[in-house]
Formats: structure tokens, sequence, C-alpha cells
């Protein structure tokens, strides 16, 4: 039978499978009966209901539906953790003299007095994100993988492996980063700043970004001339000091408001003992100048 579950109306399962026939057609009878059933019928032919491809089709586009939500709802999750992650450490610096400190990663950090350096629960595990108000020095620990970065007064700084200083307080709505070794790339994260392009700086470089009445971003470079000597081209005094730190690897600590406004041109030759260099900025410009251990204090 071609349709054993139409047969199923009139005979039970128990009843087919004990039906004995009592009759048997000649094999001659047989063979003429079953030519004339083939002669006037067809092979039969299958036909499933289009609802039954539907529901196939709408319970594809279910899952995949569910499965869609399920993705966007974790990255949208994510992303709202990340954004609202709270801050849990908390470093402060009420001390008159520099404190430093190792975290997580390995990175070193010098907090200079007045100054704080937060970071979330998770640094170190999936990203090392920092924030600093006031000053600090970092050497940072070197992972291709987690990019480090500070972010500070509307800056943001990204770097793998390196060495640099971040400087910036409410007070003179200057950010400044000096850079030691390394590569960096800063970013200014302000919405009302227009210049929207990313500044990479290179050794010796500081970057300084002004918070006044009309918003400013720029780099002084580390430049040489041919003759190899260092040019400072009306530099502001304190980036000239901050690029001599970089050029003779020694700590040179001023006041950046007692500096005022003072600038400097001239040409400095590596092989010039910075005593002396200092010594001569310092009576140009009436300051006090000494040596304490291996830094040089300039004073007013």
């Amino acid at each position: 039978m071609s349709n054993p579950t139409k047969l199923k109306e009139y005979l039970g399962e128990e009843e087919w499978e004990n039906f004995q026939p009592t009759d048997v057609l000649s094999p001659d009878t047989s063979g003429k009966l079953w030519n004339n059933i083939t002669k006037n019928t067809g092979s039969p032919v299958v036909r499933y209901p289009s609802f039954r491809w539907m529901a196939v089709a709408a319970s594809v586009l279910l899952v995949a539906g569910l499965s869609w939500l399920f993705i966007v709802k974790n990255q949208k999750t994510s992303i709202t953790s990340a954004a609202t992650a709270p801050i849990a450490k908390n470093i402060s610096n009420t001390t008159p003299q520099k404190k430093a400190f190792t975290l997580s990663d390995g990175s070193t950090v010098e907090l200079s007095p007045n100054s704080t350096l937060s970071y979330s629960e998770g640094f170190n595990s999936l990203k090392r994100d920092v924030l600093v108000s006031g000053e600090a020095n970092f050497d940072i620990a070197k992972d291709v993988a987690k990019p480090f970065s500070v972010s500070i007064n509307s800056v943001l700084i990204t770097v793998l492996g390196t060495r640099f200083t971040v400087n910036s307080y409410e007070a003179n709505n200057v950010t400044k980063v000096i850079l030691y070794e390394g590569r960096v790339m800063v970013t200014i994260i302000d919405t009302s700043f227009q210049d929207k392009n990313d500044y990479y700086l290179t050794p010796g470089d500081v970057f300084i970004y002004k918070k006044l009445n009309q918003r400013s971003a720029r780099i002084l470079h580390l430049e040489k001339d041919k003759d190899d000597c260092y040019v400072f081209d009306n530099y502001p005094l304190d980036v000239v000091f901050d690029q001599l730190q970089v050029i003779y690897n020694t700590k040179i600590t001023y006041n950046k408001a007692e500096l005022g406004n003072r600038s400097f041109i001239g040409k400095i030759d590596r092989k010039d003992p910075l005593d002396h260099i200092l010594k001569s900025i310092a009576l140009l410009n009436n300051f006090g100048f000494h040596k304490q251990g291996d830094s040089f204090i300039i004073s007013n």
C-alpha cells in the first residue's frame, strides 16, 4: 500500500500486523491487474502544504532575530558598563614631595604634589586607562595588545610603552605633555575644540593645549640645525627647561607661575655642560639657581 497512513483510518496497527489473506490470486491474474493499474495511474506526487514552509521560515527568522537581539543587547550592555564603570581606585599626593608607585601592569608613576591618579577595577585585565588631575611622570610597561591611555583635562594620550610627563592644573587651563622616550598620540576630547586631528609626539616634543577664550593646540619640536645644535626660536621658558631635561636626561624643577611669559631664543650645543646653560638663563632672567642631588632647581 502506497499510503499506509490513509489505511490506518480503516485498520488499526494490530489488525494490520495480524492480517492473513484467505484467498490468493494466481500469478497470471495478478499480473494483468497490475498492468491495468499502472496504465491508468501516474507516480504519486507528494505535496507539502505551503504553510509548513512558512512555519519553518518563520522559525528560522525568529531564531535569527532572537540571536541578533541577544548580541546587540550584550554589546549595548558592554558599552554601557564600560562607560559607567565606577572609579575603584584613587591615589592622591597631599605631601610636598613627589610620590612614586608601581601599577599592576608594571608601569611606574611619579605623582606630583596636589595631584591625583584614578583608575577602574578592571585596569590591566582588558585595558589600561587612567585619569590624572595635576601632574604625573609615567614610565609605561610595553604591552602591544593593551595600549595605555591617560585622560587629563580634555586631552587623551595613548601610548604602548614610553616615558612622558603630563601636566594640567585647573587653575591655569593649560595641559602639557612632555615626551622623553618612545612615541605617543594625543587627542583633544573637548567637543568645543574644532581641530579633530590627532597629534603625534617624538622624543623631545612638548605638546601644549590651552583652554582659554580661544582654544589652541600645538607641538613644540626639539629642533636641530646643520651644526647639530639645538635651536630654540622664541620658545616659552618652561618648554625650554622641559626640553633640556630630555636632552640631558636630568630633572629640572621650576615653578611655572614664577616664569611668567618669559621666552628664550638661542642655540645650545649638547657638549656644553647643563649647569653652565642653566646659570646663563637664570642670570638673564634674574632667577636663582642651584643643584640638589642629581637635579637642578630654578627659583625666583
